[in-house]
């Protein structure tokens, strides 16, 4: 199944038809931000009065399956996970390829991006509250993946979105010690990511659990990163190689490293 695929009809049968009416309302009123998508991912921030709910939608197996913090979660699709549908129904080109949009992001200066943020500071509330956060510590956000690796062991299938996004969340904080310059803790981090994803995988005998999106992201910003720090400790990065092509789920991921090690082997020699 495709996004491209869906009807207004399909997605009403999802949940209840009080809460498909709500969904509606919650688009029609200018409720669902910041939307994003992957080929086989929807995502947003849908306001309901004071609160923010962050909604997933996922194809699964080629099956449809929501993720939201929203009290209603529990009860099946809730209204805050509709109304990413519905907003995709409307307007499928408010949703930012995330994939597309980080590639383009890669093509700008330092100096633009800088301009940019600033930017965004002086529109939007939210990246100003952003812009004061400390600055991630490294053995603090490790532990925080161990933390979210540990919950994994007891969470159902219907709950793997859900722990994608607390996945992602220590991916953006990775992402912001690259822009501060730090890249060989960025980098240690995203490995860090790769090893407990493929590693909870092998030992829970499910080499799916996690989107193939997530983990190729992962994957090709790792790389990234290696080619970028300068100050590389070469020793160390053919070590973590080493020991994440040794994971049985990562081979048979197909992802590899035959080109970055043929160039960071030539720029050994």
């Amino acid at each position: 199944m495709r996004f491209e695929e869906l009807d207004a009809e399909k997605a009403r049968r999802l949940g209840s038809e009080e809460n498909w009416l709500a969904a509606q309302d919650l688009v029609t009123n200018n409720q669902v931000h910041f939307r994003y998508r992957t080929p086989d991912r929807l995502e947003a921030a849908v306001q309901d009065n004071d609160n923010w709910y962050p909604a997933i939608v996922a194809i699964e197996d080629g099956v449809l399956k929501s993720s939201c913090s929203c009290p209603q979660q529990g009860e099946g699709w809730c209204a805050c996970s509709l109304a990413v549908l519905a907003a995709w129904l409307e307007e499928p080109e408010s949703f930012l390829d995330r994939s597309s949009l980080k590639d383009q992001l890669k093509q700008y200066s330092k100096a633009d991006l800088i301009k940019i943020i600033l930017e965004m500071a002086d529109k939007v509330f939210e990246t100003r509250e952003l812009l004061k956060e400390e600055s991630p510590d490294l053995d603090t956000l490790l532990e925080s993946v161990d933390h979210i690796i540990a919950e994994a062991g007891a969470m159902s299938a219907g709950e793997t979105a859900e722990l994608e996004q607390k996945l992602r969340l220590a991916q953006e904080k990775a992402d912001r010690l690259a822009q501060m310059g730090r890249l060989s803790e960025a980098r240690a981090t995203y490995f860090y990511l790769l090893d407990n994803v493929y590693g909870l995988e092998e030992d829970l005998g499910k080499p799916g659990l996690f989107s193939e999106d997530l983990k190729h992201e992962l994957f090709e910003e790792y790389c990234q990163l290696i080619h970028e720090d300068r100050n590389l400790d070469r020793t160390l990065v053919q070590q973590e190689i080493e020991q994440l092509e040794s994971r049985p789920a990562f081979v048979a991921g197909q992802l590899n490293f035959s080109d970055l090690k043929k160039n960071f082997l030539d720029e050994v020699a």
